[in-house]
């Protein structure tokens, strides 16, 4: 049987209460990582991950092509170089793939292109909001100040996070007709993981180290949007 959730809005940032024949079976919590108000089918996941998988795999032929490797040779795929264009074409390409996959045989396909936008958004603004930061700090005389920098990452972050979440809620919802989107801490901070590529934009320590798990991220977010509803 499908739970159903008691919510007032379709974009709660509070915890809700799960009901199972009439009876709360457990408190949960809303964030932009779960965007769901019923249960997932299985094939719709299937679909979903499929679409996915196949969107981040031809974005890194295109990338191994751009980069002159043999697309035909698997160790190419182990030395792609991601910048920043690289990076959005990563997510982008994962992101449409999922969506789509979801989208076949669902009735919430609206719900799923506004949380595919939204992925988008949250993958890539922050990431351009940290590249220029760096670029300040890095002509300013904090440029050897490994903790300025830190913060000044962690600043653009939040703010791209923020300034993500506003544009994905006028391009869903250009008439304001449902309540927006709001951003909280606790959804920055467990959304974070999408911001992998911003901080190794920004060669925040330790951080670089992570660039190969870049497609499963990017992989993961667009599972997430089709799994939308």
């Amino acid at each position: 049987m499908t739970n159903t959730i008691n919510i007032n809005n379709n974009t709660p940032s509070k915890p809700f209460a799960v009901f199972k024949n009439g009876q709360k079976v457990k408190r949960a919590y809303i964030n932009y990582r779960t965007h769901r108000t019923e249960r997932v089918e299985p094939h719709a996941k299937v679909r979903s991950f499929t679409g996915s998988v196949l969107g981040v795999a031809l974005s890194m032929v295109a990338i191994a092509k751009m980069q002159k490797l043999p697309i035909t040779n698997l160790k190419s795929y182990f030395k792609l170089h991601y910048g920043a264009l690289e990076m959005i074409t990563m997510s982008g390409l994962g992101i449409i793939g999922g969506v789509v996959g979801g989208m076949i045989g669902s009735k919430k396909k609206k719900e799923k292109m506004n949380e595919g936008v939204f992925q988008f958004m949250n993958a890539t603004v922050p990431l351009l909001a940290v590249s220029p930061t760096m670029k300040l700090i890095d002509k300013s005389v904090f440029k050897e100040n490994k903790v300025v920098k830190i913060g000044a990452v962690f600043g653009a972050l939040l703010v791209g996070m923020k300034g993500a979440a506003e544009i994905s809620n006028f391009i869903n919802d250009p008439n304001d007709k449902i309540p927006d989107r709001k951003l909280t801490m606790k959804d920055a901070l467990v959304n974070m993981d999408d911001a992998l590529g911003a901080l190794a934009i920004a060669k925040v320590p330790h951080v670089d180290k992570f660039e190969k798990f870049l497609p499963m991220i990017y992989t993961w977010c667009g599972y997430r949007a089709g799994q939308s509803n």
